[in-house]
């Protein structure tokens, strides 16, 4: 990280960073943030290390590990060490899955209809071993009651599986709502924060969650294979994940034969040989963001979705996102007749954004995008619609 003097202090400056952003109209990064300039510099790095030191390389990388899981954790709200970095979040989710009993008669698992489907592929099977899933449904196939979510975790619920912001429509979950009921009927939480994080100001210690999960290649600016896990502190030690590997061991070079024992610190969320490349990879996209601060990331980001909804609204376009920039991440839904086929006539022209069923069009803003962009966009749609 550069000195603080010489840190870009505006959207404008921080733009020369980003390649694309000088041949495009990017405003994707709700589903792949930028590839910055530093993010080349630390795979050149790597593979300088490698090529240099070759096996010994391993001496700084795993270290490394624990670090960029800390400038994760410094972002949403978590103490140093309770963060942990895996390829992605249905793995990482995975690993939780395995650390609960479902033969006790707690042995619910709920979450919502507008999860994101990965996820549900992951706890729809751990119907083979016991639980008992529950899908709290929408009423509008864009959020989900606070009070819906609420009545369906129980007694018998073992964990709650939920969306912090929903992908269909950007709409934000009650968070501190729904842990206060699960830490009042003994569930667990975990809170899937890939929408949210970079762009909306959280902290998972006050919201009291027991996990928090992620990645690196939306807002955060990392690209893909780069997903993190947060755990409670004081929860760790009671978790014993059985998607597991020699890096979950305490003692890893030992290279001890089974049963593993498992690390006492988050390192016990390790699987196999970990994919370096795509940590360090991510690790300047997280530095950029912490720079900026999401608080002040946030701010800008309000201020351009608020456009986004008023020049949409004026050509008579529907809004799939909430309206109030309070109950909404990052990105604006705007749907009308044959969006999908008039998202691709937009990415041809290399107007980035994407479409999702239900939704329409995505577009989203975020620090380095300025009103140009916007007014670009809205020129472009005019065109291909």
């Amino acid at each position: 990280m550069s000195d603080a003097a010489t840190q870009p202090r505006t959207a404008h400056e921080y733009r020369a960073q980003f390649p694309i952003l000088a041949d495009s109209t990017y405003l994707v990064s709700h589903s792949m943030g930028a590839a910055p300039l530093r993010a080349r510099s630390a795979l050149d790095a790597y593979w300088n290390e490698w090529a240099a030191e070759g096996p010994e390389a391993w001496e700084r990388w795993l270290p490394r590990i624990a670090e960029i899981a800390d400038g994760i954790g410094a972002l949403v709200g978590a103490p140093r060490g309770s963060v942990f970095l895996g390829p992605n979040v249905s793995v990482l989710q995975a690993a939780i899955a395995t650390c609960i009993d479902f033969r006790s008669e707690r042995n619910e698992v709920v979450y919502e209809s507008l999860q994101f489907p990965s996820l549900t592929y992951v706890w729809r099977e751990w119907q083979r071993y016991g639980a008992a899933v529950r899908v709290v449904e929408s009423p509008d196939g864009r959020t989900v009651p606070t009070e819906r979510i609420v009545a369906a975790i129980t007694g018998k619920t073992a964990i709650a599986v939920i969306s912090h912001a929903y992908y269909v429509s950007g709409a934000l979950a009650d968070v501190g709502a729904i842990a206060a009921h699960c830490r009042a009927v003994g569930a667990l939480l975990c809170v899937d924060a890939y929408q949210t994080t970079g762009v909306y100001p959280y902290d998972v210690t006050a919201l009291d969650v027991d996990f928090a999960t992620g990645g690196s290649h939306k807002w955060l600016c990392g690209g893909p294979g780069c997903g993190w896990i947060y755990v409670r502190p004081s929860l760790r030690e009671t978790l014993r994940p059985a998607v597991t590997g020699w890096m979950a061991h305490e003692r890893p070079f030992a290279f001890e034969p089974a049963p593993i024992v498992h690390a006492a610190s988050m390192y016990r969320f390790g699987h196999g040989t970990p994919t370096i490349p795509g940590y360090v990879v991510a690790a300047p996209g997280h530095a950029m963001i912490g720079e900026i601060g999401v608080a002040r990331i946030r701010e800008h980001n309000i201020r351009l979705t608020d456009k986004i909804v008023a020049m949409a609204l004026e050509r008579g376009l529907r809004v799939s996102s909430p309206l109030e920039a309070e109950r909404r991440t990052g990105w604006i839904g705007i749907d009308f007749e044959n969006s999908e086929r008039a998202c691709t006539r937009l990415v041809e022209e290399r107007v980035f954004v994407d479409y999702r069923p239900g939704c329409g069009i995505r577009v989203g803003p975020h620090f380095y995008t300025d009103d140009e962009e916007i007014d670009a966009f809205f020129r472009a749609l005019e065109r291909v619609r």
